[in-house]
């Protein structure tokens, strides 16, 4: 037996670690979006050299409230990639109002 296995419950885990320091404070504009993926694909990466993983897939999409991250982990070569959504909250200004340039 493997002792070089890991679990997509083990993954999705350690992904929400990941997330949680930039949870609520990230913007909602492109640029935030590869902050979380340089992570994931850091993270990824590292159990890719370690023969953990075989392959990943990481497709971000930008909503008013969150980040939406579709990661697709295939842990062996013999079978089909597993998907996790993780959802990063932005940062939404509270019930007043933003100043604006005119005002």
């Amino acid at each position: 037996m493997r002792q070089n296995r890991i679990s997509i419950n083990d993954i999705k885990y350690d992904l929400i670690k990941i997330i949680t320091p930039w949870d609520g404070i990230l913007e909602n504009k492109p640029e935030s979006e590869k902050i979380v993926s340089k992570l994931f694909n850091s993270y990824l990466g590292d159990l890719r050299k370690q023969h953990k993983i075989t392959d990943f897939t990481i497709v971000s999409s930008l909503r008013d409230t969150a980040i939406t991250y579709d990661v697709a982990v295939k842990i062996s070569v013999d079978r089909s990639p597993k998907r996790l959504k993780i959802h990063v909250g932005v940062f939404t200004y509270p019930w007043i109002k933003r100043k604006t340039e005119a005002a």
